[in-house]
């Protein structure tokens, strides 16, 4: 299951022996990963040489199938820079994408990687003074990995790979005080937002939208870690949307007497992954005939009110910092809980990333760990 890889699916993935046992036996089947004597190819099945009407059909489905990749990409991009904010893009140029053969498949075709990332959000009008560290988003990244045709089209096979990442994460230094330092207000716990689009070999997709808690939510007796107040995902002024994200998780998730969810649970998760899961999470397998439409239409849907919802969250903070009635602490506060478990998250991540052998086998060692590292989960 190399292939789930660039966020928080990937922690489910491949931990989980049902998952593991799949692709291992689409591996035995179909050869998909790379042969003795290609570290950096990937064999796709011998289905791929068909002939040319079947070709013509398969880019029209691909066609579809990565419009609904690209959309997420893009809406979620527009929501934090302009067109003309390119510049912002803070990838080095080696690490901004890179391509790999896929073996075995029409020539041209490749494993494509797209990697994105800014730290300045313009479109959330950030302290007008313009005063630095005063936005209340401090990194936004994604990453892309598609198997494209040689017309650059996305390629779409029970047995090709395509993963969308997109993570968002807040500024671990935004206090409730509103003087200069956080003596008298404490730091304020803004989740991390994560999402991800995950297609493997045998027609399984992976999705998991979240606001991923950096803090430990309180116990079923409602007590949150300090000892002293119900604890609840968002900061109490901003409770009223938490309340929407409720509501918004529960017509996607829930069932009721009469229908099945719309998204069902994907199943347990991990006990080493739940400090990274909030009540909220939207998280399901997909596999039946009409998974991909799911992921374009249901999941396409989800999507959008997560992101509104958090960039609703993101702006009303950012409100609150530029009025004063949030402040922002030192950035080197040992005391900062919210800064530990942001940091605990990015060495877990790193740690633990899945991806590694995946992203080395088709791009080579020096790549993969400088993604990893310095661009997916880099230090604070």
């Amino acid at each position: 299951a190399a292939i789930a890889t660039i966020g928080l699916v990937y922690i489910i993935a491949f931990t989980s022996a049902e998952t593991a046992l799949a692709f291992t036996n689409a591996r035995a089947r179909s050869s998909i990963f790379a042969s003795p004597d290609s570290e950096k190819s990937i064999i796709i099945s011998p289905h791929l040489q068909h002939d040319r009407a079947k070709q013509s059909s398969s880019r029209n489905r691909s066609s579809t199938r990565i419009l609904s990749y690209r959309k997420f990409h893009d809406y979620g991009w527009n929501k934090l820079m302009s067109e003309n904010d390119t510049e912002l893009d803070t990838v080095p140029e080696e690490l901004t994408s890179n391509t790999s053969p896929a073996k075995g498949a029409l020539p041209g075709t490749n494993i494509v990687a797209n990697i994105r990332s800014i730290s300045q959000f313009p479109l959330l009008a950030a302290d007008k003074k313009g005063t630095d560290n005063h936005e209340v988003l401090r990194l936004a990244r994604s990453a892309l990995l598609e198997t494209q045709s040689p017309t650059s089209e996305a390629l779409i096979t029970p047995m090709t790979v395509h993963v969308l990442n997109f993570v968002l994460f807040p500024s671990p230094h935004i206090h409730d005080g509103n003087c200069n330092d956080n003596e008298n207000g404490e730091y304020l716990g803004l989740p991390i937002f994560g999402a991800d689009i995950v297609s493997l070999p045998g027609n399984k997709h992976l999705v998991a939208l979240d606001f991923q808690p950096v803090l430990p939510l309180g116990d079923d007796d409602g007590v949150g870690s300090n000892g002293k107040e119900k604890s609840s995902l968002f900061p109490q002024q901003y409770l009223h949307l938490e309340k929407k994200l409720q509501t918004i998780h529960s017509k996607y998730q829930k069932s009721n007497s009469d229908s099945a969810p719309l998204l069902p649970w994907g199943g347990d998760i991990p006990q080493q992954a739940k400090r990274f899961f909030s009540p909220y999470a939207l998280w399901t397998r997909l596999s039946d005939e009409n998974a991909i439409d799911t992921v374009d239409t249901v999941v396409w849907q989800a999507f959008q009110e997560y992101i509104d919802v958090y960039m609703e969250l993101m702006s009303a903070v950012q409100n609150d910092v530029n009025a004063g009635k949030l402040g922002l602490g030192a950035q080197t506060d040992s005391n900062n809980p919210v800064l530990k478990g942001q940091m605990d998250y990015l060495e877990y991540r790193r740690t633990n990333d899945p991806a590694r052998p995946m992203l080395q086998r088709l791009y080579g060692n020096e790549w993969a760990e400088s993604v990893i590292g310095d661009v997916l989960f880099p230090d604070l």
